[in-house]
């Protein structure tokens, strides 16, 4: 395998984990959407 086809192998690789983290941090934070800030028993702030 040339020298060239193990760079586009690489760069595609971390294309690809970079897709997968993201795909994956998306549905993370679909799945568990942050909390509103909470109000006290009474109204407060």
């Amino acid at each position: 395998m040339s020298l060239a086809d193990r760079a586009v192998l690489r760069v595609g690789r971390a294309r690809y984990y970079e897709e997968t983290r993201l795909v994956t941090a998306w549905g993370i934070a679909t799945a568990f959407p942050a909390e509103e800030k909470k109000e006290g028993v009474h109204g407060e702030k």
